[in-house]
């Protein structure tokens, strides 16, 4: 039958444990040369860190394509700025998540999500 032939069918003859597929696939991919893809909670923190609090606060990484990171700001200001700092910002994206992932990034005018609840409110929906 099919089944017995697959590696994670049954134990290994060999006295070797069984691995679940999913480091079967991360190994298989590592190998290839290639990585897994970081999550949405590795990148925001990678990218905090990359850019400083501050800027961080201005701005939101919202979607990858590619080797491209889409980054939404708040202001003109902070797309200028973080524009000239493109280079330093990947070269530290790429030593946080261990590899070169991401080799642009396109910076936009758009809407900032809050990080936490409350975060993005205005003064007016605080009731001030």
């Amino acid at each position: 039958m099919y089944m017995s032939s697959l590696p994670c069918a049954s134990p290994d003859p060999g006295g070797q444990e069984e691995k679940p597929l999913t480091d079967i696939v991360k190994k298989v991919i590592k190998g290839l040369g290639g990585q897994a893809r970081p999550t949405e909670e590795e990148i925001r923190l990678a990218w905090q860190e990359a850019v400083g609090d501050e800027a961080a606060k201005h701005s939101r990484p919202v979607s990858f394509k590619k080797a491209s990171i889409f980054v939404n700001v708040d202001r003109s200001s902070w797309l200028y700025e973080l524009t000239t700092r493109k280079k330093q910002i990947l070269e530290k994206l790429e030593a946080r998540l261990k590899g070169k992932m991401f080799k642009d990034i396109r910076f936009r005018i758009g809407e900032i999500t809050a990080a936490c609840p409350g975060a993005g409110e205005t003064k007016k929906e605080q009731g001030t």
